[in-house]
């Protein structure tokens, strides 16, 4: 598809992991959809991660609906790989996705809703608003009394150690992301791991030669139902190792800057010659209609069904399991979610033309 439509079944606004698994569903359905997407190219969040990065879950435990992942199981696959992945899937399905078609707006529109792009506006009897769980990045406030001279990044930014000036790197973050990142700059920097007052717990990538997302699934992990409180795990952890070896030193919490220093939860003082935020992400919501809103800003939902009638939400963190916004396992949320769309596209008359300007 070259071209917004004026009017669609269902609009679906990410084109990522979630808006794929989603738009394979509704297109098998025979449901007509557009995925509407940000980015410039599908698979271009992930190209744009840094250049070691690879998934903690095997090849095996990385596919979406009705397309193995590429090359054996049991490898893990890099980050242009899956960009690779993601972009054929969308071509093998002819998923009709518009890259470039960020969605600044979107409103309830009489029976149905209002997208607001800057290419136009496109009217969908129903939404499913899968942008996924990393937005914007987030960074503590107390970063901005850091020295302008300390090369300070996030690690959505980060691409490699060529990026990192030499001496004393700090990683504020101790989960998945900051401890690989931490693992790699260990072999050309001083390496200063922060790590946060709750203990994730540590999971080997394999165990008794089988994938640890293996045994997860077998168990029923994956599926269960889980607290947002619960620590995520930290997979094929290679930092206590390096940490022996004297190649990382841990640190507590970091509770403060002060210009080229960095303060520990201890008392600790830091000076060094890079910060790396791996801080995580926030989403924000405001371009979404308020009523879709509950009081804190966020959306108003039950596992993934919106409080507005036929809009819906995909990819988020931990919507309904530990898998609900992981590449290989947000494919049995979106089946749930693309099912219900099609519930209500084939009970529900078409928009016409007369309802478009009738308000909510």
């Amino acid at each position: 598809m070259s071209a917004l439509p004026a009017t669609v079944p269902v609009a679906v606004v990410g084109a990522g992991q979630s808006g794929l698994a989603v738009g394979y569903y509704l297109r098998q359905a025979g449901v007509p959809c557009v995925l509407l997407d940000a980015g410039s190219a599908v698979g271009e969040t992930w190209q744009r991660r840094w250049e070691s990065l690879r998934l903690f879950t095997s090849a095996r435990f990385s596919a979406l609906p009705g397309l193995p992942f590429p090359g054996p199981g049991a490898r893990y696959p890099g980050k242009d790989e899956v960009a690779a992945y993601l972009r054929e899937y969308a071509r093998r399905f002819g998923l009709a996705v518009l890259p470039g078609h960020r969605v600044l707006a979107l409103r309830r529109d009489g029976e149905g809703y209002l997208l607001t792009t800057a290419h136009g506006d496109c009217r969908a009897g129903q939404v499913v608003i899968a942008t996924g769980a990393f937005g914007t990045p987030r960074i503590p406030e107390f970063a901005a009394a850091l020295a302008p001279d300390v090369r300070s990044l996030h690690t959505g930014d980060y691409q490699g150690p060529a990026q990192v000036p030499p001496g004393r790197v700090v990683i504020v973050g101790d989960g998945n992301s900051g401890r690989q990142i931490a693992v790699e700059l260990a072999g050309t920097h001083r390496v200063v791991l922060s790590c946060g007052d709750t203990v994730s717990p540590a999971l080997p990538q394999t165990v008794v030669g089988r994938d640890m997302f293996w045994w997860m699934s077998v168990l029923g992990v994956m599926s269960m139902p889980v607290s947002m409180r619960a620590p995520d795990p930290v997979v094929g952890d290679r930092v206590p190792a390096l940490v022996a070896d004297g190649r990382i030193r841990t640190v507590g919490r970091i509770t403060a800057a002060r210009g080229a220093e960095l303060l520990v939860a201890d008392g600790e003082r830091l000076r060094p010659s890079a910060v790396i935020w791996a801080t995580g992400y926030r989403t924000d919501w405001s371009w979404l209609d308020p009523a879709m809103l509950d009081e804190t800003g966020q959306p108003r939902h039950t596992e993934g069904v919106g409080a507005l009638p036929g809009s819906y939400y995909l990819g988020l963190y931990r919507m309904r399991t530990r898998g609900s916004a992981l590449l290989g396992f947000v494919g049995r949320d979106a089946e749930r979610i693309a099912a219900a769309a099609v519930t209500a596209a084939r009970g529900t008359p078409a928009i016409s033309p007369a309802a478009k300007g009738e308000p909510a």
